[in-house]
């Protein structure tokens, strides 16, 4: 039998998609009512597979390229965390990994000891699914901990 604590820190997953406020929001949510810290958790895509080639064209300087965008996403996370922490007063603290999503969000929520996961689903067809599988349906089946499933909103 599985027990769930009634306080701890929360991890939600940002991805700066149009979901990004309503994950956030939902985790602030349970932070507040566990008096735990909110854990705000990027997956940054890694580099491209073969060094000098992505979609654009070809260039010497992807890694550069590649760098300034991982500075970016952080400083994005960071001042999201910073400007929620202000706001409410909860300890709210931004980690940027690296990583295979689903796999990722699960070997973090054991480092940061996490008592909830949040997380968006894309709502993917299912020709997508098939070919890649949903990074929602893998941490809820792997999670140690519950998983908040934030929705997509009905049009």
């Amino acid at each position: 039998m599985t027990t769930t604590h009634l306080a701890g820190d929360v991890m939600a997953a940002v991805d700066f998609s149009n979901q990004t406020d309503r994950i956030v929001s939902e985790g602030m949510g349970l932070a507040r009512a566990t008096g735990g810290t909110l854990h705000l958790v990027h997956i940054a895509a890694g580099e491209p597979i073969l060094a000098g080639y992505d979609k654009e064209d070809i260039s010497p300087f992807t890694r550069q390229v590649r760098a300034g965008e991982l500075t970016d996403e952080h400083r994005r996370l960071r001042e999201l965390a910073e400007g929620l922490g202000a706001a409410t007063g909860v300890d709210v603290h931004a980690v940027v990994l690296l990583g295979p999503t689903a796999q990722t969000l699960l070997e973090a929520s054991l480092q940061l000891d996490v008592t909830h996961i949040v997380l968006g689903t894309h709502g993917h067809g299912g020709l997508h699914h098939l070919l890649v599988g949903s990074v929602a349906e893998e941490v809820v089946r792997r999670s140690h901990v519950p998983v908040v499933l934030v929705p997509i909103p009905k049009p």
